[in-house]
């Protein structure tokens, strides 16, 4: 089948810029932190191949609706100067680095997630962006970070109903209706994610909530008239624009080149991010979580207690190796 990597290249870039910048250091340094971040991600490979997607600096989305992204300050040229070198690097590495004209990132990603699809290969998303739970599937995963890259959290359809009560095809809607002021984009004032959730779960979609307003609570029908044009306008904006072209069978036919990946970061002083990432594929993956402890129906004592320390807190646990000294790689 293979098994392709897709990552958010400016997602991963704005989290390395965010932990490594006040460290003050020389050269494509946001480079050597998303190279760091990615050997942590590959405890979920081995992957076959390696996509990484960038934002257009002009959005056809902020063309087509200015208040798009409006609340977002400039970027600082250093940002824009960092990003550069990391594509730059990434190709040389032998990743297929994926920019197209008026697209974003999530766009690019969501166009590979469809192609691989189509052609039977298994898709890991690495990126922060909580849209791209939309693109889960049966074999697309979303690899999403939280505070730290230790912090991994892994989003495949029964991860997403758990945590959204939602399938994933549903997640925009969801999204659309609440709202996500990180985009500028305000949901329906008083419908939060679960109450959203209950309305997909009755109605299905967008649509059908409206269509079924008379059969809706009158409050909450209120506040759904009041924000329908919002709401269509999330709709549109965040709903992937996936009609770019990804040619998978050559993103797997390139693969993954340890050697040439080592041979182009030492030559720009990135050693210890070469020696991580050698380390990282040579380790493997994560082994399998063991099952469940069996539980007898019979014992209706307490149930045990997790290890506790004099204070009263659960005993840490021991974070090693790549793990370490990735844990303060927060963004």
């Amino acid at each position: 089948m293979g098994s392709l990597l897709a990552v958010d290249g400016n997602s991963l870039a704005h989290r390395a810029w965010h932990a490594l910048k006040s460290e003050g250091l020389d050269g494509a340094w946001v480079t050597h932190g998303v190279v760091r971040m990615l050997a942590t991600a590959w405890r979920h490979g081995p992957f076959d191949g390696v996509v990484v997607a960038f934002d257009s600096p002009r959005s056809l989305r902020r063309a087509r609706d200015p208040a798009y992204k409006a609340n977002r300050g400039a970027h600082d040229p250093a940002l824009h100067e960092q990003l550069s070198l990391l594509a730059d690097l990434l190709a040389r590495c032998g990743c297929t680095v994926l920019t197209a004209a008026g697209y974003e990132a999530d766009d690019l990603l969501a166009a590979t997630a469809h192609a691989c699809t189509d052609l039977a290969v298994r898709c890991h998303l690495l990126s922060s962006d909580r849209d791209l739970l939309a693109l889960v599937s049966p074999t697309v995963t979303l690899l999403r970070p939280r505070r730290t890259m230790a912090d991994m959290t892994v989003h495949d359809p029964a991860a997403v109903e758990t945590e959204f009560g939602i399938a994933p095809a549903k997640y925009l809607h969801l999204a659309a209706l609440r709202g996500d002021p990180s985009d500028n984009l305000p949901g329906v004032r008083g419908i939060g994610t679960r109450t959203a959730a209950r309305l997909l779960r009755s109605w299905g979609s967008i649509e059908g909530i409206y269509a079924g307003l008379f059969d809706i609570p009158p409050a909450v029908a209120a506040r759904l008239r009041a924000g329908r044009q919002q709401v269509e306008r999330n709709l549109a904006l965040m709903t992937p624009q996936a009609d770019h072209d990804v040619d998978v069978p050559g993103v797997l036919a390139r693969g993954v080149d340890v050697e040439r990946v080592c041979r182009t970061l030492e030559a720009v002083g990135l050693g210890a991010a070469a020696a991580s990432f050698r380390h990282a594929v040579a380790r493997g993956p994560l082994p399998p979580l063991p099952p469940p402890p069996e539980v007898d129906p019979t014992d209706h004592g307490r149930p045990a207690r997790h290890a506790t320390t004099r204070s009263g807190s659960r005993t840490p646990v021991a974070v090693e190796g790549e793990q370490a000294a990735l844990f303060d790689l927060a963004g």
